[in-house]
């Protein structure tokens, strides 16, 4: 009867342990994989959170910088128009020029914004450059020399203050878009957190 007694609690101890550790195995693997897609989900979240966080800190500083350029594009124009020399005027943007080169602006803002972003930006870089090719054209020793050189000039003065005028135009509704923006962005990283 020892032997029965002993035999038969050696083939349920076996029998319970195999189930137990098969049960604890199956459990142990579907509770390590919940937690590892819980995590991946934290985890895309916290990167959506701090995508959009860089977003908005993109957005207030390109609105920093277009909100400075709005300011000085009138007197710029002015003091173009009265001088046509063009070496008095500098028209920095240093914002746009690091955010378009890092290539992520694309991947943070909506097209429409982008594409509103790019076309005052153009229109800045042309009276930049109106402005380059008038300084150029003052600085060619013998002028005198180089045929049709004054009306090459008075193209080069038209084509800053017309960039600058542009500018002026587009860069104002592009202030109103800018505000929305960060409002959308604001609002989806609140609905992230």
């Amino acid at each position: 009867m020892a032997n029965s007694f002993c035999s038969d609690f050696w083939v349920n101890f076996l029998a319970n342990f195999s189930a137990g550790v098969i049960i604890a195995g199956v459990l142990g693997w579907w509770i390590g994989r919940r937690l590892n897609q819980l995590a991946g989900i934290e985890e895309r979240r916290e990167e959506k959170r701090v995508e959009l966080e860089k977003a908005i800190r993109y957005l207030e500083f390109l609105k920093k910088e277009i909100d400075f350029l709005l300011l000085q594009l009138p007197r710029l124009n002015e003091i173009f128009g009265e001088t046509g020399w063009g070496r008095e005027i500098r028209i920095p943007t240093p914002q746009w020029d690091v955010l378009v080169s890092s290539g992520e602006l694309p991947k943070l803002i909506n097209a429409y914004l982008l594409e509103s972003l790019t076309q005052f930006y153009d229109h800045v870089a042309y009276a930049r450059r109106g402005r380059d090719l008038t300084i150029e054209s003052w600085l060619i020793p013998h002028g005198e020399t180089v045929g049709g050189l004054q009306l090459k000039r008075k193209a080069f003065v038209s084509m800053a203050l017309d960039g600058l005028e542009k500018a002026l135009k587009s860069g104002k509704a592009l202030l109103g878009k800018l505000d929305s923006e960060i409002q959308v962005v604001v609002k989806k990283r609140g609905e992230t957190l």
